[in-house]
């Protein structure tokens, strides 16, 4: 009996070869006039989670920060701003105005616009700069700080002044000596804090810094 077996299939050497059945994926897409085109279908798009909602207190909180941040430098900006806050003992300053709407700001102690000499440089507008005749300027801010300064003026030897504060305007310019009530600074002393300077002469002593006023009633007086 013959036993035939089938033949096998033939082999070609340039051709495609075959092993077990073709793999696809997804189904052929065709175009006319074309080969058929593989499709790949995209991956589904994810999502983005919801973003969480800040909780009362934390919204409550970022406020009260911001205002806190806000009140800073508003109050870094009046304090920059005013030279009464910056002021420290020592320091001259020109006051001129009156005495209801004074103007304040700080010169070099060589200028012809100081009348004043920083004395003292209070903590807070409720102190007091006692009586050691300190004239006092108070200085308040709505948002920024307070400042209460004593001040010494600045008096030349020699010329007339009205003391007693009869004027409503600020500061000690001089004024004729003829005139009714005013006294002579008849000697100053510098550095030094002693009534027994002015012998013959009204004193007004200062502590700090140390300076002695001597003066006489005018000619006019």
């Amino acid at each position: 009996m013959s036993t035939d077996m089938p033949a096998s299939a033939p082999q070609y050497p340039n051709g495609p070869q075959y092993q077990g059945a073709p793999q696809y994926q997804g189904a052929p897409q065709f175009q006319q006039g074309g080969a058929p085109q593989h499709y790949n279908a995209p991956p589904p798009q994810q999502i983005p989670p919801a973003p969480k909602k800040k909780s009362v207190l934390a919204r409550i909180a970022s406020a009260i920060i911001g205002l806190v941040v806000a009140g800073v430098v508003i109050y870094g900006i009046n304090y920059f701003t005013s030279d009464a806050a910056q002021s420290k003992a020592g320091d001259c300053a020109s006051l001129t105005g009156t005495t209801t709407k004074p103007d304040f700001k700080t010169v070099d102690c060589g200028s012809a616009d100081a009348n004043y000499t920083v004395g003292k440089v209070l903590g807070s507008t409720t102190e007091s700069c006692g009586t050691d005749g300190y004239d006092e300027y108070t200085e308040t801010a709505r948002r920024g700080p307070d400042s209460k300064l004593c001040l010494v003026p600045i008096l030349a030897e020699g010329k007339c002044y009205d003391i007693d504060g009869n004027s409503t305007q600020m500061g000690y310019p001089p004024v004729d000596c003829g005139k009714s009530g005013v006294y002579k600074l008849v000697k100053l002393v510098k550095d030094s804090a002693d009534e027994s300077a002015c012998t013959d002469s009204l004193p007004l002593v200062y502590p700090e810094p140390k300076t002695t006023f001597c003066f006489a009633p005018a000619e006019g007086a």
